[in-house]
This record gives C-alpha cells, structure tokens and sequence, in this order.
C-alpha cells in the first residue's frame, strides 16, 4: 500500500509544471554561454538540479497547504480531479504529512545542490537563491501565505522565485557577471512560464474558490482571466521583438515568434466561461507547449550565433 500511495503521489505530481518551472534556468545557462562563447557544465548541473528539487517541492508543499486551507472554518466542501494531490488527501490514500515530508526533503536536496553551486561560481549565488527560497515561502507558508491573500500576490512570488531570479544567479554561475542581459533575453520565456502558472489556476478555480485561496483566477473569473492571459501572451511575443533589439541578441531569437499561433490559437477554441474541464485543459496544454517550444528556439538561436 505504502508503495502504492507514493507511485500514485509521484504520478500526481504535474510534470508539465515542473518542467515549465525549469526552463528559464536552462534558458539563462544558454544566454551566459551565448555570452562567454562556451558552456560550463558543471555549474550547469548544479543550478537545473536546484531548480527542480525546488520546483517539485513547492508543488508538494503548495497541495499540502491547500488541503489544509480546505480543512479551515471558513473553507466549503470542495472536490478535484480524481487522482489528483487534493483528491488523494482528501480521499486519504496519501497522508498530508508525507507530502510535507518530501517536500522537505526536495528542498533540502535543492538547498544542498545550491550549496554546491555557490562554492563553484561565487556568494551571489546564496543571495539570488535565498531571495527565491523566500518568494516560495512566502506564497503558502504562515503567516505570510501570499498565494491566498489575493491581489496577484502568490502569482508574483512563482513569477520572481522560477522565472527572473534563476536567470541572474544561472547567468552568473556561467559568466561570474552581473548583467541584464539575462533578464532581458529570459523575460519572454518568464512571461510565457507566468502563462503556464495562471492556466494551470484555472483548472482548479473552482476548488480554490470554495476553499478561500484567492488567485488571479478565483478574483477575475474565467472570462477576465482568459483575457489576461491573452495579455501575458501578446507581452510574451512582444518582448520577443523588444529584447532581441534592446540585448543585441541574434536575430535568430525573433525565430520563437513562431510558436504564437501555437499560443493564441487556442482562445478561439474554448469557452469563455469554461463550463468544460476540457477547456481549461487545452489551455494548459497550449500554455505548456508554447513554452516549450519557444524554449527550443531560443536555445538553438544561441547555439548556432555568437556575439559580434
């Protein structure tokens, strides 16, 4: 049974989540190695392995919180998708306290796999990894739990804790310079991980409405939360054009504007108030991809190009 309840842990675990949650550490690595000329690959290790550990825990440690918040006074009854972290704490398959645990545990590994980073690449490596150790805190943990306050707060914390302050310390890690180089050349790939987060808010919205967590989603509603995501999107491709000018990058980079139907398309297909799980479904899925594959683009533009 023990078995079977961590095998069903690990598959409710979003795996496009987390491997959304790393690409701009992947993305800064490839801008400092755009940079320099040449990739170190240790460091490179390093920082995705921090990064992960860390994203993975925060999602365990984001579901334990959730549950809990459905446990509160002022929280109605609420459901998820079968076989989902919610549904298998509240179904009592998984024990609450054993995704505490090994989110504890994920944060460790990352902590250490940080550790090890700054000694190879220098100090502010701990400042730019505390400050995103702290964001992440700070979006569920008391008795600051930013994430159910509302006002775009916890959305904030994922979007500096995974998308901006990962491309500095990364950055750095590869070149040992500070520069905005990396915040410029990662924002679109940041601005489309924000996109992955607040579709993912909206295949929960309902539960998270019922239990009092204020998300963007639960705030706005489904049809004013499509149309800020459609805002992220159109900032995502337009940042695009901009950084491309602004970080002197090679025109090459201009090649992730092509994933923008991939990004755009699916708004015409769905309904605006979401009445279908499905339709909060797709834009996951279409959030997730357009992400991805602009990723690709971007890395392979910085791998076939060097600075003038």
């Amino acid at each position: 049974m023990a078995s079977s309840a961590t095998g069903r842990l690990l598959c409710a675990l979003h795996l496009e989540l987390t491997i959304a949650l790393v690409l701009p550490t992947v993305v800064a690595a490839a801008l400092g190695s755009w940079q320099v000329g040449q990739i170190d690959w240790l460091p490179l290790g390093f920082a995705v392995a921090t990064t992960l550990f860390s994203a993975l825990a925060f999602q365990l440690l984001t579901a334990y919180q959730d549950f809990q918040q459905s446990l509160s006074a002022d929280a109605r009854p609420a459901t998820d998708l079968p076989g989902s972290m919610f549904d298998l704490q509240k179904s009592g398959v998984v024990p609450p306290i054993w995704l505490l645990n090994t989110g504890a545990l994920f944060y460790t590994l990352s902590v250490l796999c940080g550790l090890w980073l700054a000694l190879f690449a220098g100090w502010p490596i701990l400042f730019f990894g505390t400050l995103a150790l702290l964001f992440q805190f700070g979006a569920v943990i008391s008795p600051a739990r930013l994430a159910y306050r509302g006002f775009g707060l916890g959305e904030a914390c994922t979007f500096l804790a995974f998308g901006l302050l990962p491309l500095v310390s990364t950055f750095f890690a590869q070149t040992q310079v500070l520069s905005w180089l990396p915040v410029l050349g990662g924002l679109p790939i940041s601005l489309l991980l924000l996109l992955v987060v607040l579709s993912q808010q909206l295949s929960t919205l309902r539960r998270d409405w019922l239990i009092g967590k204020r998300t963007l989603a639960v705030l706005l509603g489904p049809p004013r939360s499509i149309d800020f995501n459609v805002l992220v999107t159109m900032l995502a491709y337009a940042s695009v054009l901009a950084v491309t000018t602004l970080a002197r990058l090679p025109l090459w980079y201009l090649g992730g504007l092509a994933t923008l139907p991939l990004a755009m398309g699916v708004f015409s297909e769905i309904d605006r108030n979401l009445s279908s799980p499905w339709d909060a479904e797709q834009l996951c899925s279409a959030a997730f991809k357009a992400l991805f594959w602009t990723t690709l683009l971007s890395l392979a533009a910085l791998a076939i190009s060097r600075p003038g």
